[in-house]
C-alpha cells in the first residue's frame, strides 16, 4: 500500500534516480488518496489538497522530511467538499479548486489560510458544470479551463456566479472528457496553446475516466478558441497522462503516469 509523500527530483534526473528530498510523516498532515500537486514558483509554496480532511495543505518550497504545513484552508466557510485537486496562481495569488460533487469553482486567496471563505465561485446552471475535476489557469491571458464529463470548458479567469463558459471544446472527435479519461488540461500561454490528455475509440461507459478496451491514450495540442467538436491539431499517440505541467524556460512538457515521470522537449508548444 502507498503511503502518502512528495518527492522531489533534480530536473535533469533519469532512470531509478533518487529524489534529492521528500516530504513525509505525520506532520505533514498528507492523505494517501491525494490525487494533485500545485507550485506557486514565484513565492516558493507547494500546494496539495487533503480531500479526507477538506483542507488544503502549503509547504515551503523548500520543505524536506516531515515538515508540518505552513498554511492551511480548512474549515466550513470555504465549502471544500472533498476535493481531491488544487491549481495555484502565483501572479494574482490565488488558488483554484474543482468540486466534483457540487458542480462548482472555488476561488481562495491563496495567502490566507484557515476557515476562509472563497472569494469567487462558478456554480449553477449557465455556467453548464457537471463533475469538474480539474481547474487550470492562464493568468496571462486571463483564462481558466474546466475539465468536465463532456469535455473542456474555459472561462474567463476572474468569473464569479452563474457565468457561462466563453467557449468549449467537447465532441467525439476531441477525445475529450472525465468519460474520455481526460483528467489534466495545461495552458502554454506563450504560444497560445492548450494541452490535454485524451483516448480516441472504443465506447465510453459514461462513468468517471472510462477504460474502455479498444480505446487509444494521446495527448492532443489545440490552439486557443478552438470551438465545438475540433479535433487536436496535433496529437502524441499512444501517451497516456494522469497528469502533466511545462518548464517554459527549458520548453519541456512533463507528464506522470503508472510511476513513470517522462519529459519531453517540445519547444512547438511555445511558439
Amino acid at each position: 500500500m502507498s503511503y502518502p509523500r512528495i518527492s522531489v527530483f533534480a530536473r535533469l534526473a533519469n532512470g531509478t534516480a533518487s529524489p534529492t528530498r521528500v516530504i513525509e510523516g505525520q506532520d505533514t498532515l498528507q492523505a494517501r488518496t491525494s490525487h494533485d500537486i500545485s507550485v506557486d514558483s514565484l513565492h516558493d509554496e507547494i500546494a496539495v489538497p487533503n480531500p479526507f480532511a477538506q483542507a488544503i495543505l502549503f509547504f515551503g518550497g523548500g520543505a524536506k522530511g516531515a515538515e508540518a504545513p505552513i498554511r492551511i484552508i480548512q474549515g466550513p466557510k470555504t465549502m471544500l467538499n472533498y476535493s481531491d485537486n488544487v491549481t495555484l496562481d502565483p501572479v494574482h495569488r490565488e488558488a483554484y479548486v474543482a468540486q466534483l460533487m457540487n458542480d462548482a469553482i472555488l476561488v481562495f486567496r491563496s495567502d490566507v489560510g484557515g476557515d476562509a471563505p472563497p472569494i469567487r465561485v462558478i456554480h449553477g446552471p449557465k455556467t453548464k458544470l457537471d463533475r469538474p475535476v480539474r481547474v487550470s489557469v492562464d493568468p496571462v491571458n486571463n483564462l481558466m479551463a474546466v475539465t468536465t464529463i463532456q469535455g473542456v470548458w474555459f472561462f474567463n479567469r476572474s468569473d464569479d456566479g452563474d457565468v457561462a463558459p466563453r467557449w468549449t471544446i467537447s465532441g467525439p472527435k476531441t477525445g475529450l472528457g472525465v468519460v474520455f479519461g481526460t483528467r489534466k488540461v495545461i495552458f502554454s500561454p506563450q504560444g497560445k496553446k492548450i494541452i490535454a490528455t485524451g483516448r480516441r475509440g472504443g465506447v465510453p461507459t459514461g462513468e468517471l475516466f472510462s477504460r474502455a478496451p479498444e480505446a487509444k491514450p494521446f495527448i492532443g495540442i489545440w490552439n486557443y478558441g478552438d470551438n465545438g467538436d475540433v479535433a487536436p491539431w496535433a496529437i502524441m499517440p499512444d501517451t497516456a497522462a494522469y497528469s502533466m505541467d511545462l518548464n517554459a524556460a527549458a520548453k519541456e512538457l512533463i507528464t506522470v503516469d503508472r510511476g513513470k515521470l517522462i519529459v519531453y522537449r517540445l519547444p512547438e508548444l511555445f511558439q
